[in-house]
């Protein structure tokens, strides 16, 4: 695979992963694993798509094969206490969290800085045995929140996702998902909107930007069809 292709299977990949579209993110860096299996972007990327589809031991061989191959690093820790914390493996996902808090890239001017207050919150949660028991209530509720959404019962599984981030702090995705039905599947961008703020505000997630960037651009569509609709009453 010459570079220019590779560099494209690297950009496709990862707009897909911030639209969402985790099997064709995982489609494109599939096709750059053919050429460079141990590449950071390669096992980095894999993992952490692993990781959204809830493929957790195929992220972990991906995210320690990274971190064997290259070393210890901001992104490696943080990415490796996620998986803890997802996992239910609350002394482990702490330890990386500290790790992660402590490196250079994390402190105020690095890099990472605008994650920090994230990690903090998260690894005050993984040291607090209840918190953290309540995480993982949160996470199946999340679950039973997405079964409910597939099966088009839009305010139960509003309902669940709110209630999932309500025993979690951290869980943006819920705030994500909840403002997502909102705006696609209820028509209702002035009730998303505020969660993907919060949603945003916490994670600095891209895919959460875009979805807020959606947002808006329908609530200005709405204000415009509005004023269309004033004039119109106007004139009869």
């Amino acid at each position: 695979m010459n570079k220019f292709y590779a560099n494209i299977c690297e950009r496709f990949g990862l707009n897909a992963y911030v639209m969402g579209d985790y099997q064709k993110a995982e489609s494109w860096f599939r096709k750059l694993e053919q050429s460079e299996p141990d590449s950071i972007r390669v096992l980095r990327n894999l993992g952490v798509i692993s990781l959204a589809q809830g493929r957790s031991e195929e992220a972990e061989r991906y995210l320690l094969r990274e971190e064997k191959l290259y070393g210890p690093s901001f992104y490696r820790h943080s990415a490796l206490g996620d998986l803890a914390y997802a996992t239910g493996k609350r002394k482990e996902a702490a330890k990386r969290y500290r790790l992660a808090l402590k490196a250079p890239e994390c402190a105020e001017g690095g890099k990472a800085f605008h994650m920090r207050e994230f990690i903090e919150q998260r690894l005050a949660m993984s040291e607090d045995e209840e918190r953290f028991a309540n995480a993982m209530k949160a996470m199946e509720l999340f679950k039973k929140a997405e079964e409910l959404r597939e099966s088009g019962e839009h305010l139960e599984a509003i309902k669940y996702f709110m209630e999932s981030f309500a025993l979690d702090e951290t869980n943006w995705p819920a705030l994500n998902n909840a403002a997502s039905i909102h705006l696609n599947a209820l028509k209702n961008p002035g009730e998303a909107e505020p969660l993907f703020r919060q949603a945003f505000e916490l994670s600095r997630s891209p895919q959460v930007a875009r979805n807020l960037d959606l947002c808006i651009q329908a609530l200005k569509q709405n204000q415009k069809n509005q004023g269309q609709k004033k004039r119109w009453r106007v004139r009869a």
